[in-house]
């Protein structure tokens, strides 16, 4: 009872220390959209990390960048970017994840560092609209990409992707967006290139279109660019013209500050056109609308600070209404976590009981296991005693019957040679039993080799392991399969033993440890090599394992094979069995 009170207690401590988390994050995002970017950083600063989730660390490291983004400091939003794209892409957080792409290539961008690409966020950034299906969004990725581009250095990479999103806008037949389109080809080559021609062009097409949805704010800024690139031209007057049929479209409602812009253009404009008075009759509208912005920017000023005082009382009213919530809610959820306390403590007592009643299903399995363990110690001992029979007897011909026969042979050469006159049929008798001890001694070095050797010489390979999976099949529940592909070639005796060895090892790893009911080894030869998959339907491991572990005696495996020149490569997963696959030369 008590560890579940202790349970409870840091769960709802838990839960107060998320609320204030995620209380910071939210005041954070609040001062960064009214531009305090240093509070916001300030803010961020108190944030206790390692109490964040993976969602509010995202958010975190996102609010961060933004900030340094805002201040154009590049250099610290992208490391920052990049944090936050792993963790929104661990959360499945797609769209996220592309908005971080583009403010990436925003940010590499302005560093122009040589040693970061920024086509890649591009690229991914474009996927996902792509992914989606939806026009109208990508044709916005277009466009934003192209705003992006519109530099002097880069304009044609910005032509590319504007015509890109014209392309879909003029599918959709959205006239106001085609316009819009247009006048940014204007736009592009009036500031970036010398072809001014083509801005009119692309100012007069554009214009065209605003009028026929009557758009006639859009209409003035047209005249306006109309005018910027005559005015480039050192077409004074033609600027002048469109200046004035866009002052005709400023009628009362439309701010001081626009007058202002506009006559000042047009006062710089006179002048260049040498024309004096009309030059000095529009620098004074222009400093009489400053002069009257000037004092609504102090009426302006005073307002907000009453404003903010305002604003600040009721933060602090409704700070003090949240907190009051809190409580409150702190309380509910604590009282809910008593309850579900009050529940396990019940819980736990039936389990007890059920423990007890499934105690004598675990002594049956453990007895069934110990049994198991026998019968694979038995297979091990069977193993053994084989390999060290075969050992003794292959000594014992080598070094007893191979010795005498070998002194035999020495002292019947020793008996010829001293026997100087011979009969024809003496010395063929001679001939004839020096030729049979020649041929017993190569048997009996045979015989030892293949004893030695664990798998039948004479055989081969491919039926000495077919031989060996018969033995293993019975009494085990478990049935291996030999399946040989153009296996007819003998190889050098000493790669069959090595071979047969492995095989031996893989089968016997896999009885030991894998569970599994069926064995599958598939021998193949090529033209250079041999190639030998084992595979199991058993439980599986973890090959990394391997490295530090050698109890399955894998590593020794893959040294053996190595040595031969060749190759290992496991493939094994958890509860999906096993794959083992060599690959050892010929020669």
């Amino acid at each position: 009872m008590k560890k579940l009170l202790a349970f409870c207690g840091v769960v709802f401590f838990g839960l107060v220390s998320c609320y204030a988390q995620q209380e910071l994050l939210d005041k954070a995002e609040a001062s960064k959209e009214a531009d305090n970017y240093q509070i916001s950083l300030d803010l961020l600063a108190e944030v206790d990390t390692i109490k964040l989730s993976v969602p509010q660390k995202a958010r975190f490291y996102y609010l961060q960048a933004s900030n340094f983004k805002f201040r154009r400091e590049d250099s610290e939003a992208y490391p920052l970017l990049l944090k936050a794209k792993k963790l929104y892409t661990a959360i499945d957080s797609l769209d996220k994840v592309a908005t971080i792409n583009l403010e990436l290539f925003q940010v590499v961008k302005n560093i122009g560092s040589d040693q970061l690409q920024y086509k890649e966020y591009i690229d991914e950034y474009l996927a996902y609209h792509l992914s989606q299906n939806n026009p109208k969004n990508l044709r916005k990725a277009y466009i934003r990409i192209a705003v992006n581009f519109a530099r002097k250095s880069t304009v044609d990479s910005s032509f590319k992707y504007f015509r890109k999103g014209l392309r879909l806008i003029k599918i959709d037949q959205d006239t106001l967006a085609e316009a819009n389109m247009l006048n940014n080809f204007g736009v592009l080559h009036n500031e970036f290139t010398s072809y001014k021609d083509s801005a009119l062009y692309y100012f007069e097409r554009s214009k065209v279109l605003y009028k026929t949805i009557n758009e006639l704010d859009k209409i003035r800024l047209s005249y306006l660019n109309t005018a910027s690139a005559y005015k480039k031209l050192g077409e004074y007057d033609q600027a002048i013209e469109n200046y004035q049929k866009a002052d005709s479209l400023l009628g009362k409602e439309y701010s001081k500050e626009r007058k202002r812009f506009l006559y000042d253009l047009m006062a710089k404009t006179y002048e260049l056109a040498e024309k004096p008075a009309k030059a000095l009759e529009y620098y004074k509208l222009t400093q009489a609308y400053q002069d009257s912005l000037n004092l609504q920017e102090q009426e302006k000023a005073i307002f907000d600070i009453q404003t903010k005082y305002e604003v600040q009382k009721k933060e602090n009213e409704n700070l003090q209404l949240k907190q009051s919530r809190f409580w409150l809610i702190s309380g509910v959820i604590l009282l809910v976590l008593l309850l579900i306390a009050t529940y396990l403590v019940y819980r736990n007592r039936i389990a007890k009981k059920q423990l007890e009643v499934k105690q004598s299903a675990l002594e049956k399995n453990e007895l069934e296991k110990q049994l198991k363990d026998q019968e694979l110690a038995s297979l091990d001992a069977m193993i053994e005693g084989q390999e060290k029979e075969r050992q003794r007897i292959a000594n014992d011909l080598h070094d007893n019957l191979g010795g005498l026969l070998a002194t035999l042979k020495l002292h019947f050469q020793n008996l010829k040679t001293k026997t100087d006159r011979l009969r024809d049929e003496q010395d063929e008798l001679f001939k004839t039993t020096n030729s049979l001890l020649d041929e017993t001694y190569q048997q009996v070095r045979n015989y030892a080799h293949q004893r030695n050797a664990g798998l039948k010489t004479s055989e081969g390979l491919v039926p000495s392991i077919s031989n060996f999976a018969s033995k293993v099949s019975v009494g085990n529940n478990l049935v291996v399969q030999v399946e040989a592909h153009d296996m007819y070639e003998r190889l050098e005796n000493s790669v069959e033993i090595t071979i047969f060895r492995i095989v031996q090892e893989l089968i016997t790893n896999v009885i030991k440890h894998a569970e599994a009911s069926e064995i599958i080894v598939h021998l193949t030869s090529f033209e250079d090599h041999i190639n030998i998959m084992v595979e199991d339907n058993g439980k599986g491991f973890d090959p990394s394992i391997i490295k530090d572990n050698d109890g399955m005696g894998l590593a020794s495996i893959i040294k053996r094979v190595e040595h031969l020149g060749g190759n290992v490569d496991i493939d094994s997963h958890s509860g999906s069995g096993t794959t083992v696959i060599l690959n050892i030369p010929k020669s």
